[in-house]
């Protein structure tokens, strides 16, 4: 920036880099910018794993139901505005695949690794093969077969070394104020 204006939030950031340097990331119709920043704030929530993964085995079964809720909302989402292509507005890849993708990713890579060893291991691509989630799980793999989304996501294996750090660290700060 030419002044001293500081920003954080990944999403202002991309969308600062999108409007100041210019490309294709942004519709240009208000109703598809509108539809791009609705899905963008519900797939926020709808992606947030993180509970599932911290969910003792009493509480799994309810945050993996809430799991469920979130992409069948999602995919609900994406049959009512997605048309005529992969992606949220169709052939166009938007700022709302950018800013989600790295959230999908991790869901798909780190619910199956670190659920593995409980009754109920969970996996977004195949929750939505078994509830019909046919919008969604189209879109999932157009976003996860994305070259630039390839080229800057996580090794897998990295992302499951960190997360198994993360949790360990939770654990230890779980212990010490119990």
């Amino acid at each position: 920036m030419d002044d001293d204006t500081i920003l954080c939030e990944s999403l202002v950031v991309s969308e600062y880099v999108v409007e100041e340097f210019g490309g294709s990331l942004i519709p240009s119709s208000p109703k598809d910018r509108a539809t791009m920043r609705l899905f963008t704030e519900l797939c926020g929530s709808n992606f947030a794993y993180f509970s599932l993964l911290r969910a003792k085995e009493d509480k799994l079964e309810a945050a993996l139901k809430t799991f469920q809720e979130g992409l069948v909302a999602t995919n609900a989402f994406l049959k009512h505005h997605s048309s005529g292509g992969p992606f949220l507005l169709g052939e166009q890849f938007t700022l709302a695949e950018v800013s989600v993708a790295p959230f999908v990713q991790r869901a798909c890579i780190i619910l199956p690794a670190f659920t593995s060893n409980t009754n109920v291991v969970v996996n977004p691509r195949q929750i939505c093969d078994e509830l019909g989630l046919d919008h969604l799980k189209a879109w999932i793999e157009a976003v996860m077969a994305r070259p630039s989304v390839i080229a800057t996501g996580v090794p897998e294996e990295d992302l499951v070394k960190g997360t198994k750090r993360m949790l360990e660290r939770f654990a230890e700060m779980e212990k010490k104020f119990d």
